[in-house]
């Protein structure tokens, strides 16, 4: 194996990548369950070939289906994730497969050849389509975030997994099931929602067959002796938000609404938007013009973040005017800057509001902002509290653990249970088909709540 680095300081890169990586991606707030992932995890890392390592297990508050190591150490679920797996046996599956990762050092590996070739890391689709494009997220941390594993690191990273859950006594059966699930949740959407964890980790029906075969050398005497967990799981996540979390702000068509910091703003028609933890921006239908939105930190009011802002190597400023939006304190002005990317123009706006300062920016290639400019301008001028009571109150959809007094299937329960979601997407997060007879006395989830409104 290819590695430039020590031991120690893959250690120190990972301490550093999980401080950038919860920077910009929050941790979920459940003491409970994020100590009862912990617990299952050290389990499995104390099983392994490094179990020295400082090892930490952390969920990543993010609807979407995604589970990712960083070198040395670190290791993260999603809350997407977490709504899929049916038992303790599956998530063992997943953080067993991302520990393999770490002490097989496969991030390291491709660090050291991407070293050794002076260039940069080969990554993932997500981090450019998802990230980069609206916050300029290039820290080295989140690149090692999104890399992409070759076939045979999968396939070593699938063998050292089924390794660790069976020394902890899961049943390592559950890898399988895990694989073929995430499969389905991309089939159910076309192919437009395939789970973050399969870009990152693609899967595909050889794959499986080789998983497959690998659980069929254990004995089945083993097997029947090993651990699911499936209740114990299951109690744990009872409650858990299911999908995106409106509090944490969501879309009206072109309006954006955050009722936890109580503000809205409105987006250029037609213009392409995302919502991500630390910034909601969107992009011109022509991808040649961002506009977006963060809290600033580590600054005391407007005119301290413009100055900060204007003030940076590369940024010069054309004009600045104090004034107010909506009757918010401001300081707007409009700037050209130098970027690895080339030369920019655009205008950028900041507003306090609720003990947060917040920098609204909209910029594009030099020479093309007088193209956009009242889009721009009309993003940062629309700023405002938001005071709407509906919006304001909206409640995040949130998992329910149930057990059926009846011999159903899900189909039957959903025609008289309501839920927001599908009867496809419920048995999908229960792991079974929609026609599916199940017995009575099984505890499954369940989705309750309400989306939000268009």
């Amino acid at each position: 194996m290819l590695s430039l680095v020590s031991e120690s300081a893959e250690i120190q890169m990972g301490k550093q990548y999980a401080q950038e990586v919860e920077a910009q991606m929050p941790l979920l707030d459940d003491p409970v369950l994020r100590a009862y992932v912990e617990r299952v995890g050290l389990a499995l890392a104390g099983v392994s070939e490094r179990p020295d390592l400082p090892w930490s297990f952390q969920i990543v508050d993010d609807p979407v289906v995604n589970a990712f190591a960083l070198p040395g150490g670190p290791v993260y679920l999603t809350r997407g994730i977490m709504a899929h797996f049916s038992s303790e046996a599956e998530m063992a599956a997943v953080l067993g497969h991302e520990i393999g990762h770490i002490t097989a050092r496969h991030s390291v590996e491709q660090i050291s050849r991407a070293q050794l070739a002076g260039i940069g890391l080969a990554v993932g689709s997500m981090l450019s389509r998802d990230v980069a494009r609206y916050s300029g997220l290039s820290s080295v941390g989140l690149q090692v975030l999104f890399l992409s594993f070759g076939r045979d690191d999968e396939h070593q990273s699938d063998m050292l997994g089924v390794r660790y859950a069976g020394r902890a006594n899961y049943d390592v059966r559950e890898s399988v099931t895990m694989h073929e699930k995430l499969g389905r949740i991309g089939q159910m959407s076309g192919g437009g929602g395939v789970p973050s964890w399969l870009s990152t980790h693609p899967s595909s029906a050889d794959r499986i067959k080789r998983l497959q075969a690998l659980v069929d050398t254990i004995p089945s005497s083993r097997l029947d002796s090993s651990r699911l967990a499936r209740l114990e799981y299951l109690d744990q996540i009872d409650g858990l938000v299911y999908g995106e979390d409106p509090r944490q702000g969501f879309f009206r068509d072109a309006l954006f609404l955050h009722p936890e910091l109580r503000f809205r703003v409105r987006f250029p028609a037609g213009w392409e938007t995302v919502n991500l933890p630390s910034v909601v921006g969107g992009r011109s239908p022509q991808e040649d013009a961002i506009v977006q939105l963060t809290i600033v930190g580590d600054v005391s009011g407007h005119a301290a973040a413009a100055r900060a802002f204007f003030a940076t190597e590369g940024v010069r400023v054309g004009w600045q005017t104090r004034e107010r939006i909506h009757g918010l304190p401001a300081t707007i002005g409009y700037f050209e800057a130098e970027t690895a990317q080339g030369r920019l123009e655009g205008m950028a706006a900041f507003v306090d509001h609720g003990g947060h300062t917040y920098r609204i920016l909209g910029y594009t290639a030099l020479g093309r902002f007088n193209d956009y400019a009242r889009d721009v301008q009309s993003f940062i001028r629309s700023f405002s509290e938001l005071t709407d009571p509906d919006a304001l109150g909206v409640q995040p959809m949130r998992i329910q653990i149930l057990t059926l007094e009846r011999y159903a299937s899900i189909e039957e329960l959903a025609s008289g249970r309501p839920s927001p979601i599908s009867a496809a997407e419920l048995s999908l997060i229960n792991g079974v088909r929609e026609t599916d007879p199940i017995p009575a006395g099984t505890t499954i989830k369940w989705v309750t709540g309400e989306v939000p409104p268009p």
